[in-house]
């Protein structure tokens, strides 16, 4: 990565991920098994971010039974139920000292570009859509399902 992406990657607070087609593979089968999976990797990464003094979230306008799990199992900040994606982090972000310059978004599809283009650094999935290339500051390395261990590595660069 190129120095002034680290450099500004060093100001993010706040490391915001659509679910769906970002953090989950893109039409995934979703199992009990694919589910603790998932979950015990998302409950490992919130703690890694923790240690580095950043927060990590989910944005989706999901609501099935995945939410509710995630709800119970992991310290990770979680907006969901619905599909306007920009008021769901316009009100969290009322109650906390973070603005969208701090704050990084990954989203995958059209209904993420309107976030994508508030926030400080927008990113996604190397498999994302076209339409959301084109609007964005990077694509990662990973496709879909596999961002979270890129950006980690990203973040121990900078948080040494």
């Amino acid at each position: 990565m190129k120095s002034n992406f680290l450099h500004k990657l060093n100001e993010i607070k706040l490391f915001l991920f659509d679910l769906e087609g970002v953090l989950l593979p893109k039409n995934s089968v979703k199992t009990a098994e694919s589910e603790d999976h998932f979950l015990l990797q998302l409950r490992l990464a919130c703690e890694e971010f923790l240690r580095h003094d950043v927060k990590l979230g989910i944005v989706t306008a999901s609501n099935d039974s995945l939410i509710d799990k995630i709800k119970t199992n992991s310290k990770c900040i979680l907006l969901s139920d619905s599909i306007n994606k920009v008021k769901m982090v316009d009100e969290f972000l009322k109650h906390d000292t973070i603005d969208y310059s701090q704050v990084l978004y990954i989203g995958d599809d059209i209904l993420d570009i309107p976030l994508l283009q508030k926030c400080g650094i927008s990113g996604v999935p190397k498999d994302g859509r076209r339409e959301v290339k084109r609007v964005v500051n990077f694509t990662t390395k990973a496709g879909s399902g596999d961002v979270l261990p890129e950006i980690i590595e990203y973040i121990k660069q900078i948080k040494k």
